[in-house]
């Protein structure tokens, strides 16, 4: 009884342990661009930022 209880409480640990390791693998999402699904490069100029608070279209 006593090696099924240590057992089970190894597999809980490393599955902790695993679950801790992957989330700490996490990043964060990818810049995202209407029309594209992935683009790296994306940057706004802080022209294109204030413009879009003030909610006027950005220029072509």
């Amino acid at each position: 009884m006593k090696r099924l209880a240590a057992v089970g409480l190894l597999a809980l640990v490393g599955s902790a342990l695993t679950l801790v390791i992957a989330a700490r693998r996490r990043q964060p999402e990818p810049s995202w661009e209407p029309g594209l699904e992935f683009n790296p490069d994306f940057d706004l100029t802080p022209e294109e930022i204030l413009a879009d608070i003030r909610g006027e279209s950005p220029t072509v």
